[in-house]
């Protein structure tokens, strides 16, 4: 085999395919990533059995073939190749197979041999059918970075250890949640699906979603057993399913939005607030203090061995004062993904569960968070 790539082509690629490589396996071939001609195409693919990846790199086939490389090395080669040529032109990246799976690296003066494996040792990627469904890359992505922040991190609980992805007729939700606070983005698809969708996504998989889709291009997906499969025309991400029941987020909402007091504040002013009043919580448990008084909220936070902080800003307030504690990163992390210049915080008292949501219209997205005693 012996290809050629744009230096910056070829790095640009190895970022998405290293970041699903495993690291540690007792498998050596799974810290490996298969490099293979299929007629005019170049594909770059890694897997660690739980997640793989199949990423189309342009470039000019030589000779066609296939080998395995080490992808940590790999990457860590290409990084430090140099981008231009003495001249100024885009520098060339040629990769030559030599015998006993010996791989030749070369790029401008600079020579590389390291050892590879077999391809035949590598596991086969499935491919996208023909039953899919169709999404922007762009929301997508947004619809997870409104979610995943939730998400829990607890073995003990794997079930909530992902985002649940839920699609029902022409409505797509995605609901993440720890028992300590539930998100909830939902989109209008402009065709309905024909079969309902209803699995749990890891969290590895979706954080990978986030660093590989990053433009705008039209993404299917496609469901396979037990997998989820994404893809574009130049990317294939692929992904085992979490296994489990998850539990009934509608049975949480339904309460939560009958609770009567209410309080609108600028998201941006609010954010900034609780950003520097946490910084006298404690940092374990940052519990912020809320008071509402009559246009006005105050918010503050004290710890012994630290000292306290407050500061008061304007809030539109309806339906009663309100007294709380709440974990400050919770709060911000819903502020940084609303999305509108205002955010409504809905309350019924110091104790129950607290709804966050966009200001306007804007019913695509609804958090609930879970105060702490005060």
């Amino acid at each position: 085999m012996e290809i050629i790539f744009d230096k910056e082509e070829l790095w640009r690629t190895m970022q998405m395919v290293s970041n699903v490589a495993a690291s540690r396996n007792t498998l050596p071939i799974l810290s490996n990533v298969l490099v293979k001609t299929a007629g005019e195409k170049i594909n770059l693919a890694a897997t660690d059995l739980e997640v793989g990846i199949k990423c189309v790199v342009s470039g000019e086939i030589v000779n066609p073939g296939s080998v395995t490389i080490p992808a940590k090395k790999l990457s860590d080669i290409v990084r430090e190749l140099p981008s231009v040529t003495n001249s100024g032109e885009p520098a060339k990246v040629k990769m030559t197979t030599l015998t006993n799976d010996r791989i030749e690296i070369d790029c401008e003066n600079a020579k590389f041999r390291i050892v590879g494996l077999p391809d035949e040792e590598f596991p086969p990627l499935p491919e996208i059918g023909d039953t899919f469904m169709n999404i922007s890359s762009s929301i997508l992505c947004q619809m997870i970075q409104k979610t995943v922040f939730a998400a829990s991190t607890e073995e003990t609980r794997h079930f909530l250890n992902g985002i649940y992805f839920h699609v029902n007729e022409d409505v797509m939700k995605m609901v993440a949640t720890d028992g300590k606070r539930l998100a909830i983005a939902s989109h209008q698809l402009a065709e309905p699906v024909k079969q309902k969708i209803t699995i749990i996504i890891p969290i590895k998989t979706v954080n990978n979603i986030l660093r590989t889709f990053t433009g705008d291009n039209e993404t299917k997906i496609a469901l396979l057993e037990n997998q989820v499969l994404f893809s574009t025309d130049n990317v294939t991400l692929i992904s085992r399913l979490i296994e489990g029941d998850y539990p009934d987020y509608e049975a949480v909402i339904t309460p939560v939005l009958k609770n009567e007091v209410t309080l609108t504040a600028n998201t941006d002013h609010l954010l900034s607030v609780i950003r520097r009043v946490s910084l006298l919580s404690n940092p374990k448990t940052p519990s912020i203090r809320l008071e509402s008084n009559n246009g006005e909220i105050n918010i503050s936070a004290s710890t012994p061995e630290l000292g306290e902080a407050q500061e008061q800003m304007q809030a539109k307030t309806e339906g009663g004062k309100i007294e709380i504690a709440f974990n400050a990163k919770f709060v911000m992390d819903v502020l940084r993904n609303v999305g509108t210049e205002d955010t409504v915080l809905k309350f019924r008292d110091s104790l129950s569960p607290v709804l966050m949501s966009p200001s306007g219209e804007n019913n695509d997205y609804v958090c609930i968070i879970m105060p702490m005693r005060l």
